[in-house]
């Protein structure tokens, strides 16, 4: 299996994969607590940058596939 070497790893996240495991989590955590989405999701458009620039709100729209049912 071909694997893909992280082009931006320190650039657009971190590139200790500990830390990077950690910023996920945190992310997703404080996501976790907003409202439930009032109805199901049919498509999202999540923004691709930098963690520091777009992280929180990639992970709002990540979390909220999971609380819908």
């Amino acid at each position: 299996m071909l694997t893909r070497e992280p082009a931006v790893a320190g650039t657009f996240y971190p590139a200790d994969p500990d830390v990077l495991r950690q910023t996920v989590c945190e992310l997703l955590e404080k996501a976790g607590s907003k409202d439930r989405p009032s109805a199901s999701i049919k498509a999202m458009i999540v923004p691709h940058a930098g963690y520091i620039y777009s992280g929180e709100l990639a992970a709002q729209a990540y979390a909220s596939l999971s609380m819908v049912s």
